[in-house]
């Protein structure tokens, strides 16, 4: 089994449209284009891309599902876990939602992760999704990163709870300065002793 990360998108990769030609939205499809502007996503996010890939990759705007027309931040997540799953799965590389329904976890279920990890499908797929479902902005102002501040105090407790000790939290100021970088789940990671051990915590305590 192979766990793809959860997050709206890949990582990003350093990449060109072509050598020593870097990646702007005029170079882009034209439908990519539109979705990039309507949306307002970065087209740096889009780096990692590579540049034969973009014949493949069709998005309509109006297929497009943001934090707001999905409902929440979860919904979303949860709609791109599942859009994801299934590309992957239509692609011929079976994956799967865990827990079912949530946006946390995308399992590749083959026997050839290998293949799966450099594929042009999984690209494709990775690339489509950012643009069907893309993440929303950062928070701007110190009462949004309060609220993201105090789901992650509410998964160390959790996490305390159930027998893992997290660290002192920052202070909110110290949060904001450092980009939210505190993780209560990247503090207890190499404690965990198990796959199911591992699978209990994000049924128990979910991250985002």
């Amino acid at each position: 089994m192979m766990i793809v990360a959860a997050c709206a998108g890949p990582g990003t990769v350093s990449s060109s449209t072509s050598a020593g030609e870097p990646l702007s939205a005029a170079s882009l499809p034209d439908d990519v284009r539109r979705v990039v502007e309507q949306f307002d996503i970065p087209v740096e996010q889009l780096a990692w891309v590579p540049a034969d890939v973009w014949a493949d990759i069709h998005v309509d705007p109006v297929e497009v599902v943001t934090e707001e027309s999905a409902g929440g931040y979860y919904e979303q997540r949860a709609a791109w876990a599942r859009w994801t799953a299934d590309c992957y799965t239509r692609a011929g590389f079976p994956a799967q939602v865990f827990p079912p329904g949530s946006g946390q976890q995308i399992r590749f279920e083959g026997a050839n992760a290998a293949e799966f990890a450099t594929s042009r499908a999984k690209q494709v797929c990775d690339a489509e999704s950012l643009l069907r479902f893309p993440p929303p902005p950062p928070p701007q102002t110190r009462e949004q990163w309060a609220a993201y501040y105090e789901r992650d105090l509410e998964r160390a407790a959790c996490l305390e709870g159930e027998g893992y000790e997290v660290s002192q939290p920052p202070s909110l100021d110290a949060y904001i300065d450092s980009g939210g970088a505190w993780d209560p789940y990247e503090e207890v990671g190499d404690r965990v002793d198990s796959g199911e051990e591992w699978d209990r915590l994000l049924t128990v305590c979910p991250p985002p």
